[in-house]
Parts: structure tokens; sequence; C-alpha cells
């Protein structure tokens, strides 16, 4: 029991030591605002699940082959469309069909794909997606750095004290990254966030 104690006390004794040695800081947000230049990706299913009265003893070939043509006659590049029999599969449809992916870097093109109606399709779903490089990103982080230096001395001089070297920086931002589409987005510019914690002297 009397080591029991003992051990509380010494735990106790190294808390108080560490708060008493821990030097006051002051922890801030800061951003900045890049352009990007995404890629545009939608996806859709070609099924004779989609298939009613529309077209009866339409087989899955004809109902393919129907929906390239009309794809290249509306000016599509079949050859920015991929096909995913697999990803098809794993949708677990009774009736035959693919899936297919379509990639570009103009969202006017984007829009035009998805406009193109064809008997048995219908949209998985559409996203884009950006890449930065590491020269990109410590760009971007030294700008965000920036700001958030100067959050933290307009905040300490209010208080009239003053910032100190950066003792923590947290930045989670990845290189790649995926978002959906969805109405009214902005696809040319994105935040770039850190968190900075500085020495408040």
């Amino acid at each position: 029991m009397k080591k029991h104690f003992l051990n509380i006390f010494i735990l106790l004794i190294t808390i108080t030591t560490m708060a008493q040695t821990t030097s006051p800081s002051i922890s801030v947000n800061g951003s900045t605002t890049h352009t990007i230049k995404p890629t545009f990706n939608a996806k859709m299913i070609l099924s004779l699940n989609n298939v009613y009265y529309d077209a009866p003893g339409t087989t899955f070939p004809e109902l393919k082959e129907s929906y390239l043509a009309t794809l290249e006659k509306n000016g599509i590049d079949l050859k920015a469309l991929k096909e995913d029999k697999f990803a098809y599969e794993l949708l677990r449809y009774e009736k035959e069909g693919t899936y297919f992916e379509f990639k570009t870097t103009s969202i006017e093109t984007l829009e035009k794909f998805i406009s193109v109606k064809a008997f048995g399709v219908s949209q998985s779903d559409s996203s884009f997606e950006y890449t930065l490089t590491d020269d990109e990103i410590a760009m971007y982080a030294k700008e965000a750095y920036d700001n958030a230096k100067a959050k933290a001395e307009a905040i300490a001089k209010k208080i009239d004290r003053k910032v100190g070297k950066a003792i923590y920086i947290h930045d989670n931002n990845l290189n790649k990254i995926s978002e959906s589409l969805y109405y009214g987005s902005d696809f040319s510019k994105r935040d770039y966030q850190i968190s900075v914690s500085f020495e408040l002297l």
C-alpha cells in the first residue's frame, strides 16, 4: 500500500514539474488559396437491366454498339472511354452489362458526355481529382505557415505578447485529392490549410 501511494506521489510531482516547465504557446490555423487543374471522371452503367418495353428483344452486343455509335455521333472520343466488366460484375445485376469510365480535363466535354442519352444507360457517379507535386505542397504549406504566423502575431499584439519560434506544425493535406461533382462547385481553386503552434513570449 505504501509503495502504491509512493508511485502516485511521484506521478503527481512529475506532472506538476512538466506543467511548470511547459512554455506558453498560441495555436492558429493558416491557409492559402491555390489554383487546380482537375481531371473529371464520369461512370456509366450499360445494362440490359435498364432496358424495358422501349427496346424489347434487344441483345447486349446490340445495346453496346448502339451506345458507342451514339457517343461518336455526339463528338465523344471513344479513346477516353475505359470499359471495366469486373466493376459491373461487382454490382450483381441479373442481366448482362458493362461499366464505362470516361475521363477528361474539360468540364464542357464531361457535360457533353453525361448528356448523351441512350437505351440501357444509367449514370453511376461523377467526380474530379487533382494531384499536387511535392514542390507545390511545400510552396502552399509555406504560404499557409506565413498566414498562420501573421494571424498569431496579430493576436499576440492585442494581449501585449510576442510570438516566438514555431514548436508544432500539423499538415494533413494529401498529394492526390478526389471529390464528388455537385452543382455549383468550384473546379478552379482550393484552400490549403495547416495548424501551427508558436511560442508565446
